[in-house]
């Protein structure tokens, strides 16, 4: 049997506070560091959990003595009216920071899950199940959050394992670019987030000691930083900086991006979104039970009301419908909503950092009060439903976009306007025809529009072609969508690497990043079955052109995207597996080289095993030269991608390509050199 004391422990506050720190921050830190700090994000985030854990040391030397409540502790220092204004203060940041929450929690929702649904339905439904979780007291709910801390985080921790596969640490590099006020900037929008330590101040009466209270804040903070590290790493590394600043919610998008081999998960964003519903819904939770007993600590003197539990749900409905009347305005007005993100920066943040020193001073304190009351009001003047059943739905699993008419959104326009509701969660392949494709500011405009009604799964695949009527035609040989055939060749049949296979996801990325050469597939018919003989190039965001089958095999293998290479002999075939690359960059006598360095396994078959070694190397270091020199020279495309290595590997050239990036294929020479280390010849 569990105790009724209004007692926690120091693990269950460790959790509990983990779960207020983490879900918040996990959607909105990644996206705000590569606005204001770029590829020194990290650094950010280094600077701001030194910050917090500074702040909670200053906490812990001006808390209340052991048992004595927050609040009676300001009433104490600052006598009731002061005491009562700094109280009214965190009222104010919790009620709006509730609504803040509860908006964000709405939206995500709608965005992710239940498209077309009433935002005031989907509110309403999560603030009656935090009333509904109020009533289990803080002892209940640690329990709960106690129980579940590692069924979620443990699949968190899975799809970022998962997620690293796909990472390009190229996307990390070059460091040191951004500027001081970037990198403070964004350490400021970390410690924003681990500030809210601050309501430990408010537990000091569910825990038996004070060292119990602060050690769990301490380890909170330190979890939590470290996993928004791992995190941003992750992010930046599959989207790069440029993409990652344009997302909402990047957390969120990277686990609609995983794709989990073997198929059996498909909706791996649907599954995750626990992760953010049992963390926000604690944040929430905290905001309104924190808020109500502040309330009634404010209104106990005013109304003579006796101290119960029957009574605080008074004080919880009405925190709870401020809340929700804070989410409507966030909700009907993005001025307000920006409004109160500007508040949150340069009112409510400093509001916390100071009010524990306004409360620990008693002499001054009183004075330091006024004086902030005064500027907080100069600061602020100056800061001045229809849902769908299932059998009414349309899970289409491939999509063609024949005309550049309307920027290849007549076929959007036309299911949207059918009398059912169609869902694009079960969508495979995107199938753009050659001509739509080569219109350049069609198809920015295409993707700028899917990207802004984020319907279209992010891993859905790209493919090309002539004749999309055509293809799709095939379906009646197959017995199944062409969309589903294609997929299973890509991830389970192909040699290649399903990482090497454009996804929407990848052009979205590259319409902002414009650092990769990316391979299309262009799909034919070939004995009636979908065939992929060529690739349609797309260079830096920019259409380049196709090339051969031959020539995407070998750039998949410098880049590590492609199991084994084969290169033909008069009689037979030599296979290179295993391979692991190096990229160089050098300069001689004004002629910029690119020296790529390829380690791998080697094996003749067919012949006999009479080759000599050396010559069979070299041989493969000839044929591939010749076919990047031939792509270079006739598409200005480079098979070995190097310019996404610039950042790291060479500074110069990264600073002067970033203004005439157009001209780097015409002004490096390509060199491989292959070491095979010899496993078979027969």
């Amino acid at each position: 049997m569990f105790s009724e004391n209004n007692r926690i422990s120091g693990r269950q506050m460790y959790r509990l506070m983990t779960y207020d720190l983490l879900g918040i921050g996990t959607l909105l830190v990644p996206q705000m560091l590569a606005k204001t700090a770029g590829r020194d994000g990290i650094l950010s985030i280094g600077i701001g959990m030194a910050a917090a854990l500074a702040y909670l040391w200053i906490l812990r030397r001006l808390a209340p003595p052991a048992q004595e409540s927050y609040p009676e502790y300001m009433e104490r220092q600052l006598g009731r009216i002061g005491g009562g204004i700094v109280q009214a203060g965190y009222l104010i940041y919790l009620v709006l920071f509730a609504g803040y929450v509860a908006y964000l929690f709405a939206d995500i929702i709608l965005r992710d899950l239940l498209r077309g649904e009433s935002f005031y339905l989907v509110l309403s439904v999560i603030m009656l199940l935090v009333l509904y979780g109020l009533a289990g007291g803080i002892e209940g709910r640690a329990r709960v959050y106690e129980m579940l801390f590692w069924f979620l985080l443990i699949p968190l921790f899975l799809m970022l394992f998962a997620a690293a596969d796909e990472v390009c640490t190229d996307y990390w590099a070059p460091l040191g670019m951004s500027s001081l006020k970037g990198v403070a900037g964004g350490a400021y929008g970390v410690f924003l987030n681990l500030s809210f330590a601050f309501l430990l101040l408010f537990s000091g009466t569910y825990v038996k000691r004070q060292e119990t209270l602060f050690a769990a804040g301490k380890r909170a903070i330190l979890f939590v930083g470290c996993l928004h590290a791992v995190l941003y790493l992750v992010l930046e590394g599959i989207f790069g900086v440029p993409a990652l600043a344009g997302m909402d919610y990047p957390a969120v998008t990277l686990m609609s991006t995983v794709k989990i081999s073997g198929g059996f998960l498909k909706r791996t964003d649907a599954f995750m979104f626990g992760v953010w519903f049992f963390t926000l819904y604690a944040l929430l939770n905290s905001c309104v039970f924190y808020g109500s007993s502040i309330a009634e600590e404010l209104c106990k003197p005013i109304l003579k009301m006796p101290k119960g539990k029957k009574y605080m749900w008074i004080f919880y409905g009405s925190v709870a419908v401020a809340a929700s009347a804070a989410a409507i305005c966030f909700y009907r007005s993005r001025a307000v909503f920006d409004w109160y993100e500007r508040f949150l920066w340069y009112v409510g943040t400093p509001f916390l950092v100071l009010a524990p020193v306004f409360a620990a001073q008693k002499k001054w304190g009183r004075r330091l009060l006024a004086l902030a009351v005064i500027c907080a009001v100069v600061l602020l003047v100056m800061t001045g439903c229809a849902p769908a059943e299932l059998e009414d739905r349309d899970f289409p699993i491939e999509i063609a976009v024949r005309d550049t008419k309307d920027a290849g959104l007549a076929w959007y326009e036309a299911e949207q306007a059918g009398n059912r509701m169609v869902d694009y969660s079960h969508l495979k392949v995107l199938i753009l025809e050659q001509e739509f494709v080569e219109d350049e500011a069609a198809v920015q405009e295409w993707l700028a529009f899917l990207k802004e009604k984020s319907e279209v799964p992010r891993n859905a695949y790209v493919v090309v072609t002539e004749d999309a009527e055509a293809l799709l035609a095939q379906s009646e040989t197959l017995g199944e969508a062409v969309g589903d055939y294609l997929e299973e060749q890509f991830e389970n049949v192909s040699q290649i690497k399903k990482q090497a296979y454009p996804t929407i996801g990848s052009l979205y990325q590259e319409m902002d990043n414009r650092q990769e050469t990316l391979f299309l597939p262009y799909v034919t018919v070939k004995d009636e079955k979908p065939a992929v003989e060529q690739y349609y190039v797309w260079k830096r965001g920019m259409p380049a052109g196709m090339v051969d089958a031959e020539a995407a095999r070998l750039a998949f293998f410098t880049q590590n995207r492609m199991r084994e290479y084969g290169l033909p002999l008069e009689e037979g075939m030599l296979l290179l597996s295993d391979a692991t690359n190096e990229i160089t960059f050098s300069e001689k006598d004004g002629v910029r080289e690119v020296l790529v360095t390829i380690h791998c396994s080697g094996s003749v078959q067919g012949t006999g095993g009479k080759e000599n070694k050396k010559e069979l190397a070299l041989l493969a270091e000839d044929y591939m030269n010749r076919m990047a020199a031939n792509v270079q020279r006739k598409r200005q495309v480079d098979l070995t991608d190097s310019y996404r290595k610039l950042g790291g590997a060479a500074r110069g050239w990264y600073e002067e390509y970033q203004e005439c990036g157009e001209n780097y294929e015409e002004e490096v020479a390509i060199v491989y050199q292959v070491k095979i280390n010899w496993i078979h010849l027969s």
